[in-house]
């Protein structure tokens, strides 16, 4: 969705990457503005992701972008 004149919205994924039920992106978009999605890997975090966990989040992430894209 492309709003002329309107600031994009930022919208902070941080733990909880689920879209259904999620009041932030409820929010955003209620504006009507532009969503910029971000997430902030910080691997010096309160703890230390192994395989599995970066596996995981990579996938996560992926699907979200792709779910994102839709809507």
């Amino acid at each position: 969705m492309i709003v002329t004149g309107t600031s994009p919205t930022i919208l902070w994924f941080r733990q909880d990457l689920r879209l259904a039920d999620n009041p932030a992106l409820q929010a955003a978009l209620e504006l009507g503005a532009p969503i910029v999605p971000v997430f902030i890997h910080d691997p010096e975090g309160p703890w230390s992701p192994g395989g599995a966990a970066r596996w995981w989040l990579h996938r996560s992430l992926e699907r979200l972008a792709d779910r994102l894209a839709g809507v």
